[in-house]
């Protein structure tokens, strides 16, 4: 497709005293708020998840000692991903309209890009669920919400469930801040870990101000402490889709939430000698994932 004298018919007169429209305001990059961003170095990057050893072992006089090895698990892979687009204009309808919309928006090719970043870099919270029907998997091949995670051989974990089923409330995030305390590791060992930044849909914004930001115990005139005020940081995600309205999670420091960027975004510029048009592109190559499950705790909602 290209823009020629036809597109821009009504822009070739004089007379013309505003152009309205595609003046607002757009969203900053949001999944880095959330997000691990690391620098892709190649097409596919591969982590793979390890495991120490657990507790000892009792060990009885002149009985040998029990050994432990620690183990290598599985890989999960990272690969990366083009998004592209593109501009193509006339020589003629360059010239002849007026009022400079050619250029502008030959120049709004970065605006595209980062709304593309945006909407794929909210995908594991959309996509986050063992329910969804595509759902983002980790180094279990399971979803990042799921209540049967598996050990490094596929076996049984000590602690495996980190999907709750319940809508925002007091209570449902009290109950997964508390949860981050029966956190443990491939081994079995307990492991220090709290909530950090609670992930919602925009729908909810003002039920999550009432519970996070209220003095007193929200919804109630007893003269009780808010327990939960301060506790998590809440990041409201203006990119996550309509059917995740619902949907929540709090992710604790030190995530295995992973973004990684191969190419951010390069804006190529030249004519095309054959037609003497004006040619803009810009493309972008990026990816991400998870490995690792246990910083989130959430839901999708009921």
């Amino acid at each position: 497709m290209a823009i020629n004298t036809g597109t821009v018919s009504a822009l070739t007169v004089e007379g013309i005293r505003k152009l309205v429209g595609d003046n607002f305001k757009r969203f900053p990059l949001q999944f880095s708020e959330y997000l691990n961003v690391n620098q892709a170095r190649k097409g596919t990057e591969t982590d793979r998840e390890v495991a120490g050893i657990g507790s000892l072992f009792p060990k009885a006089e002149n009985a040998a000692i029990t050994m432990t090895d620690p183990r290598v698990g599985r890989a999960r892979a990272y690969t990366m991903s083009v998004f592209a687009g593109g501009i193509r204009v006339s020589w003629e309808a360059d010239m002849d309209e007026l009022y400079g919309f050619i250029r502008k928006h030959m120049a709004t090719l970065g605006l595209a890009a980062n709304e593309t970043l945006n909407i794929e870099g909210i995908a594991l919270f959309d996509r986050g669920d063992s329910a969804d029907a595509s759902p983002i998997t980790g180094f279990d091949t399971l979803a990042l919400l799921h209540p049967t995670h598996t050990d490094t051989d596929g076996g049984v974990l000590t602690y495996a469930d980190n999907q709750l089923a319940t809508d925002i409330s007091e209570a449902s995030l009290s109950t997964a801040i508390t949860q981050f305390n029966q956190v443990r590791d491939a081994s079995g060992n307990r492991v220090v870990m709290q909530g950090s930044k609670l992930l919602y849909h925009p729908d909810n914004m003002h039920l999550v101000q009432e519970i996070l930001r209220s003095e007193g115990k929200p919804f109630t005139a007893d003269n009780t402490t808010n327990v939960l005020r301060g506790v998590v940081t809440p990041t409201m995600l203006n990119y996550a889709a309509t059917g995740s309205s619902n949907r929540w999670m709090i992710v604790a420091a030190n995530h295995d939430l992973n973004f990684f960027m191969r190419v951010a975004p390069v804006v190529d510029s030249y004519d095309d000698k054959a037609t003497k048009s004006m040619i803009n592109t810009i493309a972008v190559r990026f990816t991400l994932g998870f490995g690792d499950w246990r910083h989130v705790i959430g839901s999708p909602g009921t």
